[in-house]
């Protein structure tokens, strides 16, 4: 069985694998009340790399959860080697493992799309507590995609379809979120246009040489340059 786009990232422990890197998750905190009282999930949390920033500079609760056990793995480490008081989880963000009402702001960076949106946005709904903030950057098309378009996008990142920005709010609206805010939007080359530093993605250069794994990550560039004008991110901002 061919590796994924996801086995690719947690073979090579990319950390930051979304437009803006974690300058950009910085920015976005900056913007939220975060105190000793809030419990915050970082819902797909892959190597640890936000966990960690967040538990070292905000003093709340920090949950971690991620599917992938290789990701498991790479976040525990890193947060036994910084010594963070974290909570880690190995689950799908499809059928969460905490009650109803668990958490006040819940992040998820480039993680939505390659689950079942409709369950994970249920279920996010379900553990925030009234009035509860979601902050997703997620891949949205800027226009509705040809069928050879979503299927070349499809193929490389094992996923249904990439939704446009009115899809995602749609879909945030039908899982129960009151409102829902598009704080930051850029097409893939409008966000290397307005970036004029481009913030590389640390990945771990100690594993053995894997092709398949390199050709995935390939396929993964090969996306954004050939598709960058129809494809971006934006950040949604949704309160429960």
């Amino acid at each position: 069985m061919k590796p994924s786009y996801q086995d690719a990232l947690a073979y090579f422990g990319v950390n930051g694998a979304h437009p803006g890197g974690l300058s950009l998750t910085k920015a976005l905190l900056e913007r939220e009340q975060i105190s000793n009282a809030t419990h915050l999930l970082d819902a797909g949390c892959g190597t640890g790399q936000t966990s960690a920033f967040i538990k070292k500079n905000y003093p709340c609760h920090v949950t971690s959860i991620d599917y992938h056990p290789t990701m498991v793995k790479r976040a525990m480490d890193r947060f036994q080697k910084e010594q963070l008081s974290i909570h880690l989880l190995q689950g799908s963000l499809e059928n969460l493992p905490f009650p109803p009402n668990s958490f006040d702001i819940i992040l998820v960076e480039s993680v939505l799309i390659f689950t079942n949106n409709k369950k994970t946005l249920k279920e996010l709904q379900r553990v925030l507590r009234p009035n509860g903030v979601l902050l997703a950057l997620e891949m949205t098309a800027e226009r509705v995609l040809s069928p050879l378009e979503q299927n070349n996008m499809c193929s490389v990142y094992g996923i249904n379809q990439v939704l446009t920005e009115q899809e995602w709010v749609a879909a945030m609206k039908e899982a129960g979120f009151k409102s829902v805010e598009i704080k930051l939007a850029h097409s893939v080359f409008s966000h290397m246009l307005s970036t004029p530093e481009v913030e590389e993605e640390e990945m771990d250069r100690n594993v053995p040489h894997n092709m398949e794994m390199e050709q995935k990550l390939m396929e993964h560039s090969f996306i954004l340059y050939t598709y960058g004008n129809i494809i971006g991110y934006r950040v949604y901002r949704a309160i429960c």
